[in-house]
């Protein structure tokens, strides 16, 4: 009764909270080959507006795919040398390059939005401004990073193996232990000597392996069905599956050993896998740019930890060094999960 009630209240929240298409604090640096006012004028007309946070700028294209592609920017903007002395004598205007992390393309295309509003609002001030050419105008070429077909599936399918990984493995393996508890078959475990560490272990590896399963047709699913690039490391997110889903059918036999019934457990279980999962793991919003409460919940759960490896991989070129620190959270989720299974499991009646 008190999930028929609170659950849909819970969501409600949650989601209403959580779920928001809005694009803001995106991570913006510049490329300022110029040094000159009118390039000033520009990088100012983007950082002065709340949608755009500037950060350290940038020297060379291979350390901007490196900062892209490990999150800390979003849009980057290179200004070419001769960009003021073209405006002021009306000469060919050098082309200024716009990069934008295509990685998830409704958040690239309303960032373009954003940009190019910017950049057609400047060229509006350069004509009305005394001294300024008015037959100056300003171009720009917009190149998406690791999605140039701007393909939503691009970034939808990896990040659907983090939200399918989390939700049908947890429910799986939830029901493990609370099912003896229901039928009462619990009493072969408290009467024999087998520890409560051997019997979670042991309940939890086929739910392991079938998730393991499935993660390698999803993988196929990707990239043969919806035609996903893979580019990065098979084995390191091979690995990186294979701790989540430990993670994940962890994070169920911690639900299963705290609720008495199967309907109870796989409820909650439900509830408390997908609302993090869908809102707070990166699947809309990127975490870095979620509150500081948000972020937090979110990095409390291992999807956030999993769906930038999956979305990294396949479209980043991410290798072992780019996700060591993901691999090492998600083994700690693994050992988390077990430990508070086994203090929840009792070995015997109160």
């Amino acid at each position: 009764m008190f999930f028929a009630l609170a659950g849909p209240v819970i969501l409600m929240i949650t989601m209403g909270y959580g779920i928001s298409f809005d694009v803001n604090r995106l991570s913006f640096a510049v490329n300022d080959q110029d040094h000159t006012p009118e390039s000033r004028y520009l990088t100012e007309a983007f950082t002065s507006i709340p949608q755009f946070e500037e950060g350290p700028g940038f020297a060379t294209l291979d350390e901007l795919n490196d900062r892209m592609g490990r999150g800390e920017l979003t849009v980057a903007l290179e200004i070419p040398d001769g960009f003021g002395r073209a405006l002021h004598q009306g000469t060919t205007m050098p082309e200024l390059s716009l990069w934008i992390d295509g990685s998830m393309p409704f958040r690239a295309e309303t960032a373009r939005g954003y940009a190019l509003g910017l950049l057609s609002w400047f060229s509006d001030q350069l004509k009305t401004e005394a001294g300024l050419s008015t037959a100056s105008t300003v171009s720009i070429e917009t190149r998406f990073l690791f999605n140039q077909a701007f393909k939503s599936a691009y970034a939808m399918v990896p990040s659907m193996l983090m939200l399918i990984l989390m939700l049908i493995p947890a429910i799986m393996s939830t029901i493990s232990v609370v099912r003896e508890k229901e039928t009462g078959t619990i009493a072969n475990f408290r009467s024999t000597p087998v520890r409560r560490v051997e019997f979670l272990i042991g309940k939890q590896l086929p739910y392991i392996a079938v998730a393991t399963v499935s993660f390698w047709m999803l993988v196929a699913l990707g990239r043969w069905v919806f035609g996903i690039p893979f580019s990065g490391s098979l084995p390191a997110l091979a690995l990186a599956a294979l701790l989540y889903v430990a993670a994940t059918t962890g994070f169920g036999q911690v639900m299963s050993a705290f609720t008495r019934t199967q309907v109870a457990a796989v409820f909650a279980t439900a509830v408390m896998s997908i609302i993090p999962a869908v809102n707070f793991s990166g699947l809309i919003t990127p975490v870095s740019t979620l509150d500081a409460s948000a972020r937090a919940i979110g990095l409390s759960f291992p999807g956030a930890w999993f769906q930038p490896v999956s979305v990294g991989t396949f479209l980043k070129g991410f290798g072992f060094g780019d996700i060591a620190v993901n691999l090492i959270i998600l083994a700690l989720f693994c050992l988390a999960y077990l430990l508070l299974a086994v203090l929840a499991l009792r070995k015997q009646e109160a």
